[in-house]
């Protein structure tokens, strides 16, 4: 009895040394602005990553792997086309930390008009073009139904005008409404899709629920930025506004293409089986590359504010770096240990074809990951010039697919090659950026 009481004695200074660490821990983050709203909005778009791969997985498991297959095409499509709307994300995001810069309070609510009329043009613009070409979405998707694109459609009336409220956001730092609006967005979709798919309404389900949850989010945001809309409007100039959107959105839609055509592709050149197998290893490989998103959110509007204030940006990048490569990571780690595991606990043994292309698919959404994090640093810092070297690897990414795809093992090894150029070429220009920037030179 004495001995088990002092084996218990020697291990209270162990736990207290240890829960002194973990508070010392939670104080630096605290602390540490980087860190802080780096774990903001990882944990967000962590949850948020969660409601949309349960959304996912739910459909992969309530419809037929043909059904879902086509259900995937329409979302990676869906995907591919929120990443234009991000890139008006982006600007909104940048020119709004430019303006918080400079305390021009009544020119981000010019800034916020300008740029939400804008994009609700164009959004019911985008829908009115989805529309029409429902029967040439319909033919090269390989889908009978022309309902399904018609419905696809209706999702693309808000598409580009949310993103301009999450750029306010953003740029104005305020992180957790951010991310509260995003997860809620997540969580919408997943309950409503869930819903409906039970009571039957299969791959129609899949799809209304995408409006239904834009609808939501747009309001919501609203709310969290009514006192922008009480402030006094103050017109400002927004030169280079269009120029810094057009090549943002040249660089975001290229990235797009990296992590998102791959599904696309796989639906119109394999089979039915082949293709649904695919869409499961891009769902579950891609939780590598959303993981640390929430890190260069995080990021993006810090490295822009220190850049127009003149201070050192850079400790804020390599902090980030950090955080992506340990998020990343781990996930990539988990997947390499763990495939035969993730598949059976999730799917049993209705997709069989997953396990041998898992680590190899994470692997490049890895890549892909920290790729997606120097994009947003050059973008942060005017360098929209990148855009040509990520469209130049995407293009060729495609071309590859096209030219061979006779099988998932050629798809993945196509992503998995293009990750890595497309990674390379981020560390070159990386170095070059640096170059120019220690020149006072302008890229």
């Amino acid at each position: 009895m004495a001995k088990s009481v002092t084996v218990k004695q020697d291990q209270l200074p162990v736990k207290r040394t240890l829960l002194n660490k973990l508070t010392s821990l939670k104080d630096r983050v605290i602390a540490d602005d980087v860190a802080r709203d780096s774990a903001i909005m990882t944990a967000f778009t962590l949850l948020a990553g969660l409601f949309n791969y349960l959304y996912q997985l739910s459909m992969g498991i309530m419809l037929t792997p043909v059904e879902y297959g086509a259900l995937l095409s329409f979302f990676s499509l869906f995907t591919i086309i929120s990443l234009f709307s991000q890139a008006v994300q982006t600007a909104t995001t940048k020119f709004t930390s430019k303006l918080k810069a400079q305390h021009q309070t009544g020119g981000i609510r010019y800034l916020w008009g300008f740029s939400l009329k804008r994009m609700l043009w164009a959004s019911v613009g985008l829908f009115i073009v989805g529309a029409l070409l429902t029967p040439l979405i319909s033919s090269f998707l390989k889908i009978d139904n022309y309902w399904y694109s018609l419905l696809f459609s209706t999702s693309l009336i808000l598409v580009f005008a949310v993103p301009v409220n999450y750029g306010l956001l953003q740029g104005l730092q305020r992180f957790l409404p951010l991310g509260i609006s995003t997860t809620l967005a997540g969580l919408l979709k997943l309950a409503i899709g869930a819903l409906l798919v039970y009571l039957g309404l299969g791959v129609y389900g899949g799809l209304l629920c995408l409006p239904i949850a834009l609808v939501a989010t747009l309001g919501i945001t609203c709310y969290y930025l009514k006192d922008v809309a009480a402030t006094k409007t103050e017109k400002v100039p927004l030169s280079g506004l269009f120029s810094y959107t057009g090549l943002a959105i040249v660089a975001i839609a290229s990235f797009g293409i990296f992590t998102n055509i791959d599904v696309i592709l796989a639906k119109h050149y394999l089979g039915p089986e082949s293709a649904g197998n695919y869409a499961v290893i891009s769902v579950l490989g891609r939780v590598a590359l959303f993981a640390p998103a929430g890190v260069a959110i995080a990021m993006f509007p810090k490295t822009s504010d220190l850049f127009e204030t003149l201070s050192n940006y850079r400790p804020v990048l390599r902090k980030a770096i950090l955080f992506t490569v340990l998020l990343a990571g781990g996930v990539v780690v988990i997947f390499w240990l763990f495939p035969d595991f993730i598949i059976n606990l999730l799917f049993a043994d209705k997709y069989p074809l997953v396990v041998p292309y898992l680590f190899r698919y994470t692997l490049a959404m890895a890549l892909f990951a920290l790729s997606f994090l120097f994009v947003n640093y050059f973008l942060s810092l005017n360098r929209t010039r990148v855009a040509y070297p990520l469209l130049g690897t995407a293009l060729v990414q495609v071309v590859l697919i096209v030219l061979f795809h006779s099988n998932i093992g050629h798809i993945v090894n196509t992503i998995l090659l293009s990750s890595t150029i497309c990674l390379t070429l981020m560390l070159l220009y990386y170095l070059k950026v640096n170059n120019d920037i220690s020149n006072n030179t302008r890229i």
